[in-house]
């Protein structure tokens, strides 16, 4: 359980993080140091633990993966973060795991329950509930960067339904460093561009925020994250979901002075809702209020 809770306040910082560093550094520059500060960080750590990576045979996966699961969403939310509050963007985060029921019907026939369709249009519900009643002006850049992470949730939503169709022979660990390296290769020539402006304008909080993202909200959590499915089964660590809006509520609050009102409230819980139809979890719950 603490493990689990220090994942959710790991990753609830990241969208925090990406507020303070996405203005100063550019959406694609933070998301190419986060990548690769991950991506370093993961080989370490992968390395230690005598992982193999297998790099000819599967560039091909990890190139995939690394797209949808880290270069896309990644600058994705870098991006919304210059326009929406931390709490909006960690509640597209939360959409996930819809978007893989979505996918796991498109792409391996498996059943579109009634559960996972309500899922579906409750989870749009609670992002219209959000953006609406939310802390935030409805401008016409806060309804794309609410997009924006959405966007990512899909991407999310894909990488975990391809990792199911290619790379499920891998090791978990070496999945998520090959598909950090690729990405931060494949987004090196755009970051390329902004590191002229990021050299003036770097500042020791902005330094800090990115590699605290990297180092920590990447690679050690990614490391974390699949230690509990080791450890603990991935419905289990799966359930961090549940945890990362509030924790990024709480951390802008204390830090960027972000409000969390009850139109926040409303929104997170409403899409908490749907995500926990999409997994199952009421399901669960009445089994074991049954037994």
């Amino acid at each position: 359980m603490l493990r689990l809770l220090l994942l959710g306040a790991i990753w609830g910082t990241s969208f925090m993080l990406m507020r303070i560093a996405s203005p100063v550094l550019g959406p694609l520059l933070t998301t190419f140091i986060r990548a690769l500060l991950g991506g370093v960080a993961l080989y370490a750590f992968a390395r230690s633990r005598g992982i193999e990576f297998g790099w000819r045979k599967n560039a091909r996966t990890y190139l995939v993966i690394g797209l949808f699961n880290t270069a896309i969403p990644f600058a994705l939310f870098a991006w919304s973060a210059l326009y929406i509050p931390s709490a909006y963007m960690a509640t597209m985060n939360s959409l996930a795991p819809i978007f893989t029921g979505v996918f796991g019907f498109l792409l391996l026939s498996e059943k579109m329950t009634p559960s996972r369709m309500a899922a579906c249009f409750l989870g749009l519900f609670g992002v219209a509930v959000l953006v609406r009643v939310g802390p935030t002006e409805v401008t016409l850049s806060t309804v794309f960067g609410v997009l924006a992470g959405m966007g990512a949730a899909v991407c999310y939503g894909y990488a975990a339904t391809y990792t199911r169709m290619k790379a499920s022979g891998l090791p978990s660990l070496a999945t998520a460093t090959g598909s950090q390296a690729t990405s931060s290769l494949v987004l090196l020539p755009f970051a390329l561009p902004g590191m002229p402006h990021a050299a003036v304008s770097m500042t020791w909080t902005v330094a800090i925020s990115v590699i605290f993202l990297g180092v920590i909200c990447t690679g050690l959590a990614y490391a974390l994250f699949f230690h509990l499915i080791s450890t603990e089964g991935a419905s289990k660590a799966i359930t961090v979901t549940f945890l990362v809006p509030a924790t990024a509520s709480i951390w802008a609050w204390l830090f960027l002075g972000e409000p969390v009102t009850m139109g926040t409230v409303a929104g997170i819980a409403i899409v908490l809702c749907a995500t926990a139809l999409a997994l199952g979890v009421f399901g669960k719950w009445r089994n074991l209020l049954r037994a």
